[in-house]
């Protein structure tokens, strides 16, 4: 019984994800937002975005266009626009009531908002540390609407009173306990993610540009690329790195890093691997035009997997036992800390921010599941089948 038990929570976890990828699905191919807005004469993207955010955000239709938009690496945004865009996903106020698509529907939000915020850090602005601050703390509302919303699921929408519901604190405890297994961690990996970019964001200067220039330079030196000829991939000749170069250039920029506020400490690599990831989308699809979309899937790749060889070192060089009773341990404390919202995020002259054991390989995991979805070549999505198989053999049980 207790199987079946275990069984039914790992299908219940499974099932807010499923869901979700479904709409995206439904969306990608009967959305016509994107077209009508061209038609009635919304033609730039700023233009397409600003009247989006002004359209009812709690429609998946109007939130999923919002995304393509804002994760379109050829689409440039005034700041004026990001600012904006910003602040209206800031706000919680759309998650005021709960329906069965309540979590695909908050996922879907906050992944809108990474994709607002990834654009502003490539963007020449500042953030005022009024504004950052205001975006900061709503993370904490949000991190309650994730909790109730997932407590919600867990007891059924239909349900408008349940007996003990919020009476004794023993009582809580269990149920926090209870439904822990029921969460979509996706949400709690981008809630992770917007605390620690928000930390990294300095208000007294754009230093994003100066560390993506880095990396753009010591990319080009890695891969052998001149600007002015296109970067192919010949059939039998191996990619001009290795796995030794990677690390080396990983160590690097690395080295260049430097945050203003605490950040986690998997939050280094994952944002070198985001900022390669925005250089080599630029290459491929932007103006400069210098590799082929083929060569920019297959250096992904190798970066993925240089990252993801190093989590499964570390796994393997921990117990089983150690790395599950972490999570577990880990797990059970951001539930108490969900509940004190003021406490979750992290005081900025503190300790390291609290995190989930392995975000950086469930974030390359994240990497690799929207590169399938953007990718039509089967060898890329051959590539990360395996990769997420050899995930699963290596994760701790």
């Amino acid at each position: 019984m207790e199987r079946n038990s275990n069984q039914s929570e790992s299908s219940s976890s499974a099932n807010s994800s499923v869901e979700l990828k479904t709409l995206l699905l439904e969306n990608t191919s009967n959305n016509c937002i994107l077209p009508e807005l061209e038609q009635d004469g919304f033609i730039t993207p700023d233009r397409k975005v600003e009247e989006l955010i002004n359209k009812d955000l709690t429609k998946i239709e109007n939130l999923f266009a919002l995304k393509l938009l804002f994760e379109n690496p050829l689409n440039q945004f005034s700041p004026g626009i990001l600012r904006n865009s910003l602040v209206t996903l800031a706000d919680p106020t759309p998650f005021d009531y709960y329906d069965k698509l309540s979590v695909s529907r908050l996922e879907l939000h906050i992944r809108t908002w990474v994709a607002v915020l990834e654009k502003i850090c490539v963007t020449p602005m500042r953030l005022s540390k009024e504004l950052r601050d205001k975006v900061y703390n709503s993370l904490a509302k949000f991190a309650e609407i994730h909790k109730k919303t997932t407590q919600v699921m867990h007891e059924g929408i239909d349900k408008n009173y349940k007996s003990g519901f919020n009476q004794f604190n023993q009582l809580q405890d269990n149920k926090d306990e209870g439904i822990i297994n029921k969460r979509n961690y996706n949400i709690d990996f981008l809630l992770i993610h917007l605390r620690d970019t928000l930390h990294s964001l300095r208000d007294d200067e754009t230093w994003f540009q100066e560390i993506i220039r880095r990396t753009k330079e010591l990319l080009k030196a890695v891969l052998n690329i001149t600007p002015g000829v296109l970067s192919t991939v010949t059939p039998g000749v191996a990619l001009p790195n290795d796995n030794s170069t990677i690390l080396s250039m990983l160590t690097q920029l690395r080295k260049g890093l430097k945050f203003k506020y605490p950040v986690a400490s998997y939050y280094v690599d994952w944002r070198i691997m985001l900022i390669i990831q925005h250089n080599l989308s630029n290459w491929s699809g932007g103006t400069e035009n210098i590799i082929s979309k083929k060569f920019q899937e297959m250096i992904l790749m190798e970066y993925f997997w240089s990252y993801l060889e190093k989590e499964w070192i570390d796994v393997d060089n921990k117990s089983i036992l150690d790395s599950q009773s972490k999570f577990d341990e880990v797990s059970n404390k951001l539930v108490k800390v969900l509940r004190n919202t003021g406490s979750f995020i992290n005081d900025l002259a503190g300790n390291e921010p609290l995190v989930l054991p392995h975000t950086l390989w469930f974030g390359i995991l994240d990497l690799a599941q929207n590169l399938i979805q953007n990718s039509t070549r089967v060898s890329t999505h051959g590539l990360c089948y395996y990769l997420a198989i050899e995930s699963l053999n290596r994760a701790p049980s």
